[in-house]
């Protein structure tokens, strides 16, 4: 984690930073991911992170704004997918919305992934939803 950041609390913005955190985990990475987050373990893919708060030592932890708790998801984005380092902090619902439309727009676009549902039910049960 880099000093400079800036965190997104607007819709729009959090939008847009879970719009580019898709674009570089759907396809091949999603189920990867999906499996992570039923473990309630963070995953990412080069610039693009979702932590929870299991993923982060005490070192991490204070270089936060703020702190992430065990109710919230830290999503991260790193140069130069954006300039300035953007986070954004979901409570778990919220992460799951995102999560539920992303995955129904891959298995719209990839029918044949199926395993794809169950995997999300999974996260959902994880999180306690």
């Amino acid at each position: 984690m880099s000093r400079e950041y800036q965190v997104k609390e607007s819709k729009e913005d959090i939008d847009k930073l879970m719009l580019t955190y898709f674009n570089f985990i759907s396809g091949k990475y999603l189920e990867k991911a999906l499996k992570s987050f039923a473990e309630k373990e963070g995953y990412g893919q080069e610039i693009v992170f979702a932590f929870f708060q299991s993923d982060l030592d005490e070192y991490d932890m204070a270089q936060l704004p703020k702190p992430l708790d065990e109710k919230h998801v830290l999503i991260e984005l790193g140069y130069p997918a954006v300039e300035i380092e953007q986070m954004a902090f979901l409570d778990f619902q919220t992460f799951y919305d995102y999560l539920d439309k992303n995955v129904k727009k891959e298995v719209e676009k990839t029918p044949e992934k199926t395993e794809l549902i169950n995997l999300l039910a999974e996260v959902k049960r994880s999180l306690c939803l």
